[in-house]
């Protein structure tokens, strides 16, 4: 039989991991305690806060150049509506999915692109604007 303590923090990170996954960002709630009651029939003992630390990582978006080499991963599906500049850097387009360009991307190094294998590749489009030396 489980510890009804191991319960009660599985059944509390659950919680807290789905309310991230659906709402993208977590409020504690704001009333003074809080009560959990599992199917057991246990309840804990009321508390009037709560302490945990929550650590939260930012999608990186590869879609956007800002220095350097500019690597973008094809699963990212750019689309690209604006001219870019490179000042000189290198692109690279790595992984399975597409990039497509409606802009010139411009003063650019080298050019690279690889995808996964012979069928998972990396599409690039080019529509209106391209890649421009």
């Amino acid at each position: 039989m489980l510890n009804k303590k191991y319960i009660l923090a599985t059944a509390f990170f659950f919680t807290l991991v789905l309310a991230l996954s659906f709402a993208g960002s977590y409020t504690p709630p704001t009333y003074s305690a809080v009560n959990f009651s599992l199917c057991t029939g246990y309840t804990p003992p009321t508390y009037s806060s709560v302490n945990f630390t929550l650590s939260l990582t930012e999608d990186y978006n590869t879609c956007t150049y800002t220095s350097g080499t500019w690597a973008v991963d094809c699963a990212d599906n750019c689309s690209i509506t604006s001219e870019v500049d490179l000042g000189g850097d290198d692109i690279t387009l790595t992984g399975y999915g597409t990039f497509s360009t409606t802009a010139d991307i411009i003063n650019y190094g080298d050019l690279i692109i690889t995808g996964v294998d012979s069928t998972h590749r990396c599409e690039v489009m080019c529509a209106g604007g391209c890649f421009k030396t």
